[in-house]
């Protein structure tokens, strides 16, 4: 009767909720490419080098195009690039939990520049990439104007990094193809 008890209670305690640290989807090498694919159109981000800790990165998609540095501090996924304006932005907070909320400014996808709210949705969505592939676990963040309008939701999965963004409509662009790249950090 004790070990029914114990095991009832077990069971109806409340769970933890998930969470996950940021570095788990900011990949450390250089030479890491993704290839997007939007429509008919292909799109790229790699990193080009990885030096004192930080990644320079670039974007292009379609008419949008972007460079910078990423790096983590103190756990959390940093983004310093023109496009987002001066300094460094948050691109993801040290601890991802259901709810998390941040102030940013907007996201590359809408442009850069503005002011965007991003709250993480899930850690555990479920991606269909356009070659068939499957990627579980992804963590999906909304991005909104800060009236909640305009929604774009952007997925990451871990130690790959960003797997698409879907916008108010449809898909902006998902992944097709990642290469892992060559090397890890150098001085």
């Amino acid at each position: 009767m004790i070990a029914l008890l114990l095991s009832l209670a077990v069971a109806q305690a409340p769970m933890a909720e998930p969470s996950r640290a940021a570095g788990q989807y900011f990949i450390q090498k250089s030479g890491v490419v993704w290839i997007y694919e939007q429509g008919k159109t292909k799109g790229r981000s790699s990193i080009g080098a990885f030096v004192d800790w930080k990644a320079s990165f670039t974007f292009s998609m379609g008419k949008r195009s972007a460079s910078g540095t990423w790096r983590v501090k103190e756990g959390a996924w940093l983004e310093r690039s023109a496009a987002r304006g001066e300094g460094e932005v948050v691109l993801l907070p040290a601890n991802l939990t259901r709810g998390a909320r941040w102030t940013a400014p907007a996201s590359i996808e809408r442009g850069g520049g503005g002011v965007a709210q991003y709250e993480v949705m899930t850690l555990d969505a479920v991606v269909e990439l356009p070659n068939g592939i499957t990627v579980e676990n992804c963590l999906a963040v909304l991005e909104t104007k800060p009236d909640g309008t305009e929604p774009y939701t952007h997925y990451w999965a871990p130690n790959i990094g960003k797997v698409g963004v879907r916008g108010p409509e449809d898909w902006l662009y998902r992944l097709v193809e990642f290469r892992p790249g060559r090397r890890g950090h150098s001085e």
